[in-house]
């Protein structure tokens, strides 16, 4: 059985887009590669318990910065605040499940945190 979380790293292929545009934001994709260990782990009850743990509190920060930067637009009125808002939002959950992930990853290892 393929473990899914793999597939994130797929999401790498659009720092190709840094080179070929110009636009150095779109290199920031390459951290995805990260996951592509995810393909050589067995997803077994504990990993996907850890999965769970490090994404319900990504999900709900990623809820609370949308609201947040809703707000801020309809106070502020400023359009471009919602593309950097929401960008930044979506940064912020990955970081967020990441980290907590890897947090999770260091003590069933052994390494303590």
């Amino acid at each position: 059985m393929k473990n899914k979380l793999g597939y994130l790293s797929l999401l790498s292929v659009l720092g190709i887009l840094g080179f070929l545009s110009g636009n150095k934001a779109y290199l920031g994709f390459w951290g995805f590669l990260y996951y592509i260990r995810y393909f050589f782990v067995i997803p077994d009850e504990l990993f996907k318990a850890n999965v769970q743990k490090a994404a319900t509190p990504a999900f709900f920060t990623g809820l609370a910065s949308s609201a947040v930067t809703i707000m801020l637009k309809a106070l502020l009125n400023n359009d471009a605040l919602l593309a950097v808002g929401m960008g930044l939002g979506m940064a912020l959950s990955i970081f967020v499940f990441s980290v907590i992930l890897l947090v999770c990853e260091l003590r069933e290892s052994g390494v303590g945190l």
